[in-house]
């Protein structure tokens, strides 16, 4: 049996990070992103050492029957939470070592602390796999020195409080919006509700109260940093969970936004918005948001705020390049979110008439953006119908996340409401 152990750093182990740091591989996908010089891995290795003398856990080298093979670390975090990553020398790749690091790694993180988070490279497909091998679940991404990052999570004792984890729109749990579902909050506080959601962590939490009316309930939707009245993909998370347990069919959420139908079957759900509104949007706002988001110029046609349930900014851009670049400041889109109260910004460019790609910047919610978003696709449907008549069409979301997500949206009711369509499936 191959034993292989973690050891703490010491002087001594300096020889190696210096080695591994000539791999154009540990470059890119570990740190900040900078080029690994002597006198930078001499600064990591400083930093590794204070962290051992002022926490009591850090860096470790990963031994393998007395051979050093990798480097393994605990960072602390934020709100009681431990930090961790790895590298594996490649000579041992494809041999389960990275899990097997992985999971030791969240033991030790969990006996001292709540939570442990990590982060990859949102090129770094198999890093993901990996973390999820170990149990924890993607959450969010975030830009971290102008790279897209993949953020992961477990939570110490999650299990017990009941929470159900979906991806919405979607049938791959590692595509979609993943969305936080609690079946019965009847018992729950405000604060309790809000307290879960920032452990869970997913840009929304969706909590449901039965009402005595069959398959009538009230919903709630919780982000890590506030309530929220509407929120699309965790209703259609929670719709397929409930229908799951009690059939398909016919549902009503009486929401904060209003009452919301929704139809379920086989795995899917359709929900119909409140009715939806747009107006074009005041020029001031227009001209901060696109200095936040970076833009000079963007795509033909008016800048709204529409209305699904929500209110979203929408902003057409000229191209799919332009889409797929999206970097932008976020406390400075945040401030302004709040001020005109926007829920997302909805990035949108249209291939076709039938099909459109889109980006929603979230950091009113603390994340960089939504996968998905079924609020805005309401919205964005009540938009085109408002500019172009009735029609049906296809957004495509997700996708320079790495999770795409398919929203189906038909806008062709008298009502002004529109009907959003999106599978959802467990998160493992």
């Amino acid at each position: 049996m191959v034993r292989m152990e973690l050891v703490r750093w010491e002087d001594d182990h300096f020889g190696y990070m210096l080695r591994w740091a000539s791999d154009p591989r540990m470059t890119v996908y570990v740190g900040n992103g900078m080029p690994w010089t002597p006198d930078y891995v001499a600064e990591r290795h400083e930093q590794a050492l204070r962290h051992w003398e002022d926490h009591g856990f850090g860096l470790h080298v990963v031994v393998e029957d007395g051979v050093v093979i990798g480097l393994a670390q605990m960072l602390d975090g934020d709100l009681g939470e431990i930090e961790i990553g790895y590298w594996i020398d490649p000579a041992h790749w494809g041999r389960g070592v990275a899990t097997r690091v992985a999971v030791e790694l969240r033991d030790k993180a969990l006996a001292i602390a709540d939570r442990v988070v990590a982060g990859t490279d949102a090129r770094n497909h198999a890093s993901g796999r990996v973390l999820e091998k170990a149990g924890l679940t993607y959450f969010t991404s975030r830009y971290q020195g102008g790279r897209l990052q993949h953020c992961y999570a477990l939570q110490r004792g999650m299990s017990d409080k009941g929470v159900l984890r979906y991806s919405a729109f979607t049938t791959d749990p590692a595509g979609g919006n993943p969305a936080g579902v609690v079946l019965d909050a009847s018992d729950m506080t405000d604060a309790e509700m809000l307290a879960i959601a920032e452990k869970v962590g997913y840009s929304e939490t969706a909590f449901v109260v039965p009402r005595v009316a069959e398959r009538q309930f009230d919903v709630r939707y919780f982000s890590p940093k506030a309530e929220v009245p509407f929120c699309g993909h965790a209703t259609i998370a929670t719709s397929v969970a409930l229908a799951e347990r009690i059939g398909d069919g016919p549902l009503t959420f009486h929401t904060p936004a209003g009452e919301i139908t929704i139809e379920t079957s086989g795995g899917t759900a359709s929900l119909t918005s409140v009715p939806t509104s747009t107006s074009p949007a005041d020029p001031s706002l227009v001209s901060a948001a696109l200095e936040a988001l970076g833009y000079k110029e963007i795509g033909d046609g008016p800048v709204h705020v529409g209305f699904g349930g929500a209110r979203h900014l929408l902003i057409p851009l000229k191209d799919r390049e332009q889409l797929r670049e999206l970097d932008y400041d976020f406390d400075a889109l945040r401030d302004l979110m709040l001020a005109h109260d926007l829920t997302t910004v909805h990035l949108f460019w249209r291939e076709s008439e039938g099909l459109v790609h889109a980006r929603d910047p979230f950091p009113v919610g603390g994340v960089v953006e939504d996968a998905a978003t079924g609020a805005a696709a309401a919205a964005f449907g009540g938009y085109l119908r408002d500019l172009e008549g009735p029609q049906r069409f296809v957004i495509s979301q997700g996708e320079d996340m790495g999770r795409p997500s398919r929203l189906e949206v038909d806008a062709t009711r008298e009502d002004r409401r529109v009907v959003v369509t999106g599978a959802a499936v467990p998160i493992p």
